[in-house]
């Protein structure tokens, strides 16, 4: 994984606490802003927040980022991901 350092403003780092929350906000932030954009999948965005498809959805909602509001061909990427997802558990 590759780095980059960030200033902030006192103030910001403040409010978010320390660091690592700081550094998990701006990775949410950057994740789903390239996700309501169109340039990265749900799947995609789940793989690198390190968390399941299936429990995107409610992340999503938390940010108002609709589940559904993405292209045929992310469709079918995603339920693909699932698909293996699913056959893996099993």
């Amino acid at each position: 994984m590759k780095s980059l350092t960030i200033d902030l403003p006192p103030e910001l780092l403040e409010l978010l606490g320390s660091e690592e929350e700081a550094k998990r906000e701006a990775t949410l932030a950057l994740v789903f802003d390239l996700v309501r954009r169109g340039r990265l999948s749900r799947s995609k965005a789940a793989d690198l927040l390190g968390i399941s498809l299936l429990d995107l959805p409610s992340v999503l909602a938390q940010y108002r980022i609709p589940w559904f509001d993405y292209s045929p061909e992310d469709l079918q990427h995603d339920l693909q991901t699932l698909r293996t997802q699913d056959s893996s558990r099993a």
